[in-house]
């Protein structure tokens, strides 16, 4: 992390927000002052709150009228998903992957992970958080294998591991590694930062992190179905990561059903760009 020069800044309005919404005094007027901060988080706001998935397809003309269609409930939720935007906006040549492609994968992820959550004692929020920056690690490397002027190209093994032999044999670790120390460097929560670290190997999180770890290696099982071409039917995941995630076998195929609707909506709806 020291040695990548290029990283982007921490999402300081994301912190701020965080810390506003958690407020039991916190105002409407005064999350849209931090919106307001960045003109152009503060446009995908707006933009967004029109989609069906936030806001019905009803026009928003204000950061403030935005907020009030979403609640304080969901203006976390629309600010990250805003925030991952603005941090997932370039190709990663290291990985072969476009920056929609890429964008893609950690939306079908969020959308897994948050409907995954809906079923057990997990936070929305930070499942959503989790599944939006679970590949945030491949930008790391890729910037590092970049500035170190190498050749690279990592190669997937599919699910479950991903990229992670390619980079562990390369580099020591994985982009599950990285993604964790960069979210940990930013001051996101412990809890998406254990499940980011441990989404390869959720057995290993902490006891208070286990559920939520489960919840995200599951929801990138869905992320590979939907968006990675050549793993057409991924191996399904551990029976005991989906027990563990709040899915059943017999209700798989139903929960896949509803995350298939809520990420095309999604996709036809908030393109990058």
């Amino acid at each position: 992390m020291r040695q990548v020069k290029d990283l982007p800044p921490a999402p300081k309005v994301l912190h701020k927000l965080q810390r506003l919404v958690a407020s039991p005094d916190a105002t409407i007027e005064q999350i849209a002052d931090v919106v307001k901060l960045e003109p152009g988080l503060a446009a995908r706001v707006v933009k967004m709150a029109q989609s069906t998935q936030f806001g019905r397809g009803v026009k928003a003309t204000s950061i403030m009228e935005a907020i009030q269609r979403v609640g304080l409930a969901g203006v976390q939720e629309l600010v990250t998903y805003a925030v991952a935007a603005q941090l997932i906006g370039q190709p990663l040549r290291s990985y072969g992957l476009d920056a929609q492609a890429l964008w893609s994968r950690a939306v079908a992820c969020a959308i897994a992970a948050s409907s995954l959550a809906e079923r057990g004692d997990v936070d929305r929020g930070d499942a959503y958080t989790a599944g939006l920056m679970h590949g945030i690690g491949l930008m790391v490397i890729d910037r590092h294998v970049a500035q170190q002027k190498t050749t690279r190209r990592f190669a997937s093994a599919g699910y479950p591991l991903d990229y992670a032999a390619a980079e562990t044999e390369h580099l020591g670790f994985s982009h599950a590694a990285a993604g964790a120390a960069l979210l940990e460097l930013w001051g996101f929560s412990a809890p998406v930062v254990a499940a980011v670290r441990y989404q390869l190997e959720p057995e290993e999180a902490e006891p208070e992190h286990r559920k939520l770890s489960m919840v995200l290696a599951t929801a990138r099982w869905a992320r590979s179905l939907f968006c990675v071409p050549e793993e057409t039917i991924p191996d399904l995941p551990a029976a005991h990561w989906l027990t563990e995630s709040g899915v059943e076998i017999g209700d798989f195929g139903a929960w896949l059903g509803t995350v298939r609707r809520r990420y095309d909506i999604t996709c036809g709806e908030l393109r990058m760009g």
